[in-house]
Order: C-alpha cells, then structure tokens, then sequence
C-alpha cells in the first residue's frame, strides 16, 4: 500500500464507499420484482413472469460480483495489502486503480489475462 499516497488512499476510499452504497441500493430495488401470479389462467403469462425472473437474476449476478470486489478493495485498504496484484504480488499501476479502483491485477497481469 505504500506505492500509494494517503491522499490517493482516502480519495479511492470516498469513491469505492459511494459505489457500495449505489450498487446495495441497485440490487435492493432489483430485488423488489413483483411476485409471480399465483393464477394458472394462462400458461404464456407463466412464462413471461418466468422469464422476466431470469432476466433480472441475470442483471443482478454481475453487479453483486462487483459489490464483493468493492467490499474487498475497501477490506485491502484496511488491512494494508491494497493495490498489491493477487496474481504476481506486484504494485497495481495508479493509472489501473484510477480507471478501476477494485481492480485485483496489475496492467501486465490483466493484459496476460486477456491472452
């Protein structure tokens, strides 16, 4: 964590707390979804309500993704180890953290990654 300053330290922590906030606040009105009928009047509006249950597990698995890795950025920053690559033990790149402040690798890691 010392590659990086207090300052940068605190001016990440605001933002990464502010994007925790948005994302529970996301995910709490994706979980506020109407409940299915409990009629068997029509099988296509079973189905509709079936799929429009799925689509909106599938929006809300990606930003609950991101929430566990903000929430895991923001345990970094208490425990000392953020901005450390998880893959090579490296320092994260500022220009990295400025861009993506929850990112887990370093610029050459992601760009390995990628292939």
């Amino acid at each position: 964590m010392n590659h990086i300053s207090k300052e940068k330290i605190e001016e990440l922590k605001a933002l990464l707390t502010k994007t925790k906030s948005e994302l529970k606040e996301e995910i709490e009105s994706l979980e506020k979804t109407p409940e299915m009928g409990n009629d068997v009047n029509s099988g296509d509006e079973e189905t509709d309500e079936t799929s429009a249950f799925g689509a909106q597990l599938g929006m809300e698995m990606p930003i609950k993704d991101r929430l566990a890795r903000v929430e895991e950025a923001l345990r970094k920053m208490e425990d000392g180890s953020y901005g450390i690559c998880e893959k090579c033990s490296g320092n994260i790149e500022g220009e990295i953290l400025d861009i993506d402040p929850e990112s887990e690798l370093c610029k050459e890691c992601k760009l390995k990654l990628r292939g």
